[in-house]
């Protein structure tokens, strides 16, 4: 097994499939410990372990992240008994895709060859072909078009170009159809209500696109976990209206009338 190779054609199998960012570090860690153990089949981890290489607490957030790993065919897993953790088996999920572009680039050469012309590959084509290919969206289409326009409307970093197939799309293009254009601008609205959001607390931290977009940060932002708790404006501004509003009330005939009756009572005190 040749380590280089297989980090490669995983970066490749990521231009084509989606993978959250932690599932994708999950991977990594595993082929590491693979590395380590000379490539046997099979590889003997507890949950505990693997929690650590990857800084992780939670062990039902470690659990949906292996757990999309194996649903994305990338490893193969048995589940540990009492006294015995569990083991992984990598998969060849990457053989027909290694052996598909082989084959492109023999044909490539061999046709060059014949022609007798000698062409310059240029990956950035390539993969903008690729990209291409796998999507008709565009930074023009809706409804990725609405999610950008109501974003820039905020006045934080403007988002002008999503590249298709780069890991923002990917993640924009999977809110979109989980949860709507509608449910996304109704987030990103959240934001502008939230002072905590827009800068003001003890780190001077301003949420980003690409924060936004991750799906656990996305779901707090929906729910309304950043939104302001307290306004102390508004009590303020209703105690100041109500105080205005009773000096209006008192005119001149009553400010005289209030005047004169405290004479009579001050004369009356005396003459007691």
């Amino acid at each position: 097994m040749n380590y280089i190779e297989l980090i490669n054609s995983f970066e490749r199998w990521l231009e084509v499939n989606y993978l959250p960012v932690s599932s994708q570090l999950l991977w990594y860690k595993l082929i590491a410990l693979f590395n380590r153990c000379g490539w046997s089949e099979w590889v003997t981890v507890d949950n505990q372990r693997l929690m650590a290489l990857m800084q992780m607490k939670r062990e039902s957030t470690f659990i949906e992240c292996r757990d999309k790993l194996i649903v994305s065919g990338l490893f193969e897993f048995q589940k540990g008994k009492k006294g015995s953790p569990n083991r992984y088996k990598i998969k060849n999920t990457f053989k027909i895709v290694v052996q598909t572009e082989v084959q492109s680039v023999v044909n490539t050469v061999v046709k060059s060859e014949v022609n007798t012309e000698v062409q310059t590959a240029d990956i950035n084509k390539l993969n903008k072909t690729k990209l291409n290919i796998l999507s008709k969206d565009n930074i023009g289409s809706t409804p990725i078009k609405g999610v950008l326009d109501a974003w820039n409307n905020l006045g934080l970093t403007q988002i002008k170009i999503i590249r298709l197939g780069s890991n923002r799309h990917k993640l924009l293009k999977a809110l979109i159809k989980d949860y709507g254009e509608s449910e996304i601008i109704r987030a990103i609205g959240n934001v502008k209500d939230s002072l905590f959001l827009n800068g003001q607390n003890d780190r001077g931290w301003v949420i980003s696109f690409d924060w936004f977009l991750e799906h656990d940060n996305f779901i707090k932002v929906l729910e309304g976990n950043y939104k302001n708790k307290f306004d102390s404006d508004k009590p303020k501004t209703k105690n100041k209206q109500n105080l205005q509003g009773s000096y209006k009330s008192v005119n001149n005939e009553d400010l005289e009338t209030m005047l004169i009756n405290k004479r009579v009572r001050a004369r009356s005190g005396d003459s007691i």
